[in-house]
């Protein structure tokens, strides 16, 4: 059964910003699409090959700024029935004051818990976020950890299941969208000098601009880059190799639901607090800032995180199997329900 109110997903994505804002947007369309009509509102500097082309989407003109939006919205949709949910750093407090002001329901996906709230409701999915790291109006409600990540459909499924750690001889690596550092390169380059890798697979965003890494898969038999994949590939990837290396990002929390030996860091100030949960939940193997990387140390980073032993790394897999319980649909619908 569909729902009266439509639901206004706004959110961008491309080589500056990185591509992260999307693909949560994504993972809240497929949670949501079956109960509510919806549409996704981007700019045209997005990247706008990654959206599912099954997707209701209206593309901002550029004449309008950030600060006609609210305005913009309103001669296209009626407050009384959409309700806007925002996953940007755009959306600031003045950006959620005006949306208020012209009557819409307001749900804010938030990362740094610095600007100052005035949504309805505010999503941040770190584990070690609480209420009172937010300056908000006491009747703003909160949706914070694991039981409100934004993973697609498939990474829920797989995530209620078990897994045994077993020998690493299958890499995954992938640092995002843009990855502004090119650290794939460097991570990549670092796993062909390990013999018992024997296989590297290299998932890259549309916004990654960086060549080297195609240089390196010629040089290669075992690196096999894959570009843009749909949800269901990704997972297949995924569930050959037994070592990930991640960015602490909405990725992070896919490996983890698929259950493997986790080499995760950061590289920008948004991904901090999530790195700062899973170290704390210790179902990762902590590398700290990834700014500093060299191939050197990713090489020195990768044979530590190998020499764990097999106990260590099957407490890993199972506190990695603690983080989702497979409700996160149920709860996304309660919370939009709720302000309806």
């Amino acid at each position: 059964m569909k729902y009266k109110k439509k639901i206004i997903f706004r959110a961008d994505g491309n080589s500056k910003t990185g591509l992260g804002h999307l693909y949560r947007i994504f993972a809240l369309i497929e949670m949501l699409k079956e109960n509510y009509e919806y549409v996704l509102i981007t700019r045209a500097d997005s990247e706008l090959i990654i959206i599912p082309k099954s997707y209701s989407v209206e593309v901002i003109p550029s004449k309008i700024s950030i600060t006609e939006e609210p305005d913009w919205l309103l001669e296209k949709y009626e407050t009384t029935n959409s309700i806007v949910i925002a996953d940007g750093y755009a959306y600031d407090s003045n950006y959620q004051k005006s949306i208020k002001k012209v009557g819409y329901k307001l749900i804010y996906i938030d990362d740094l818990t610095a600007t100052e709230m005035f949504a309805d409701v505010v999503i941040n999915h770190s584990l070690v976020v609480k209420p009172e790291h937010f300056k908000a109006k006491p009747e703003t409600e909160f949706a914070l950890g694991s039981h409100y990540a934004m993973l697609r459909p498939k990474f829920i499924e797989i995530a209620k299941k078990s897994k045994q750690p077993s020998n690493v001889k299958e890499v995954f690596v992938s640092f995002g969208g843009a990855d502004f550092y090119d650290l794939t390169s460097k991570a990549v380059r670092a796993l062909t000098n390990l013999n018992y890798v024997k296989k590297i697979h290299v998932l890259i965003g549309a916004a990654n601009k960086h060549k080297n890494i195609y240089k390196i898969e010629e040089e290669n038999s075992n690196v096999v880059i894959h570009k843009n994949l749909p949800e269901a590939e990704v997972l297949d990837v995924m569930e050959k190799c037994q070592l990930a290396i991640v960015p602490s990002s909405t990725i992070s929390y896919e490996v983890c639901s698929v259950k493997m030996l986790v080499i995760c860091g950061y590289f920008i100030d948004n991904q901090e607090l999530i790195y700062n949960g899973l170290r704390e939940k210790k179902v990762i193997f902590p590398a700290g800032d990834f700014t500093h990387y060299d191939v050197i140390r990713f090489e020195r980073v990768i044979n530590e995180a190998i020499e764990l032993d097999m106990t260590e790394q099957n407490e890993m897999l199972r506190n990695q199997k603690t983080l989702f319980d497979g409700n996160q649909k149920e709860r996304f619908l309660d919370i939009i329900n709720r302000i309806n």
